[in-house]
């Protein structure tokens, strides 16, 4: 197995404001304009996108869905809190004998995060937005917020909001 140090230098990935390291791979060539974030964007973007067990993807939400497809490492749990409030979470993995999914689409407006808890591990997925990415259509609410919208979610809002 390839390890972090050698996929973060390979694929020339930076640190994201989220957490973790990514690096843009691709955008469609033309723009179109999106009555939801009310300017031009792309088509789709996508990404590479690397978490290790000590850098989670921490809460945050988009304007636009976002789907996620597993590449290498160990899996990679999503947790979501639904506009309604509803909490859920999915792993992406490589076992699906054993539910893990290839891949997941996060809905627009969801609040997200992502993390592996395998100790010493890293998952590299590939993430594609669409409309595309623009961090004009990203949101990242703090902590306290968070733990005080949703207080029967404190344990995971406490572990991965920033």
């Amino acid at each position: 197995m390839t390890g972090k140090l050698t996929y973060i230098d390979a694929l020339a990935l930076k640190p994201h404001p989220e957490g973790g390291w990514y690096r843009q791979t691709a955008h469609s060539d033309e723009q179109f304009f999106d009555n939801t974030s009310q300017d031009a964007r792309y088509h789709y973007t996508s990404i590479y996108f690397l978490l290790d067990s000590t850098n989670p993807s921490h809460f945050h939400q988009l304007n636009h869905d976002e789907l996620w497809f597993y590449h290498d490492g160990a899996a990679i749990t999503i947790h979501c809190i639904a506009p309604d409030g509803n909490y859920s979470h999915v792993t992406v993995g490589p076992d699906v004998l054993n539910d893990e999914r290839l891949q997941f689409t996060v809905p627009r407006g969801t609040l997200f995060a992502a993390e592996v808890t395998t100790p010493n591990a890293f998952c590299l997925v590939s993430c594609v937005v669409a409309p595309g990415f623009d961090f004009r259509d990203f949101t990242m609410p703090a902590k306290a917020d968070l733990l005080r919208e949703y207080p029967g979610l404190d344990e995971v809002v406490g572990r991965l909001a920033d």
